[in-house]
């Protein structure tokens, strides 16, 4: 998903991109080949089925941690700045106010502490790199919350959204606004990336489904009701301030990027 915006919005560059099926980052020998002659490796690559991960711990794991610490020692040879996606939920989601990062991480599913790892690994193995926490990313390409809104539409004629998560939908495209930034003015460190402002999951589909005119039933519900193989953190909101001080433009609110991606959603 932010892989492909990415791609988009580096098109005029001399980039190469590497995905499955013909790359595969836990291939060390294939790794090692592609990052011949790079200055610069953005990694998006990452086990990122949260429910799956619980189940499928050791390949969560391989992707998301050992091919990190691979691409990171590769990098500190060949002195390539590394970009690094991670996530909201290397955090546990119980503190009020929204997280930093100086708080200390406390995943609550294998996910979460997979992310975490491979982080360590970069940090520990590297050290000319950037992590950019995401969280609630939604785009175009593959599946995410707003995707799966407008999916269930066909199916269903009420829909229960929980109310007791918060946090920050954040669009794909503008992520991958702020990678372009971070390339050229390569800051090194961990930082925080979401847009701005604060919902529920049933406040951004409230959103959603008003500017799409969908009629279709909301019922607001809690996280527990729903049976999860993986626990997700009720609390997602970051502190962007870290981030912010590196970027040219200010970050935008969170209902104006989803007001522009709804409007090229067809329903």
């Amino acid at each position: 998903m932010l892989g492909t915006e990415i791609a988009e919005l580096f098109s005029d560059a001399r980039i190469k991109i590497c995905d499955l099926p013909d790359f595969d980052i836990t291939n060390e020998n294939q790794l090692s080949s592609v990052l011949i002659d790079c200055d610069i490796v953005i990694n998006c690559s990452a086990f990122t089925d949260v429910e799956k991960a619980e189940s499928q711990r050791n390949m969560a794991f391989k992707v998301n941690v050992e091919a990190v610490g691979s691409l990171a020692k590769i990098a500190r040879k060949k002195n390539i700045y590394v970009i690094h996606i991670s996530t909201d939920f290397v955090f546990d989601g119980n503190k009020k106010d929204a997280y930093t990062e100086t708080d200390l991480p406390n995943p609550i599913n294998v996910y979460g502490q997979s992310k975490l790892a491979g982080e360590k690994l970069l940090a520990q193995y590297h050290n000319f790199y950037s992590i950019i926490r995401l969280q609630w990313t939604y785009g175009k390409n593959g599946n995410n919350f707003i995707s799966k809104l407008i999916s269930l539409l066909k199916h269903k004629d009420s829909l229960k959204v929980v109310d007791d998560q918060f946090g920050s939908p954040t669009a794909t495209k503008e992520a991958a606004r702020v990678i372009k930034e971070f390339v050229v003015r390569k800051p090194v460190g961990l930082f925080h990336y979401a847009a701005m402002g604060k919902a529920s999951r049933y406040e951004v589909a409230q959103f959603a489904f008003e500017k799409l005119k969908i009629k279709t039933k909301l019922v607001a519900c809690k996280t527990n009701e729903f049976k999860t193989a993986a626990q997700r953190p009720l609390n997602s909101c970051f502190c962007c301030d870290k981030i912010q001080a590196v970027l040219t433009g200010p970050i935008e609110h969170w209902q104006k990027p989803l007001e522009r991606f709804l409007g090229t959603a067809s329903v």
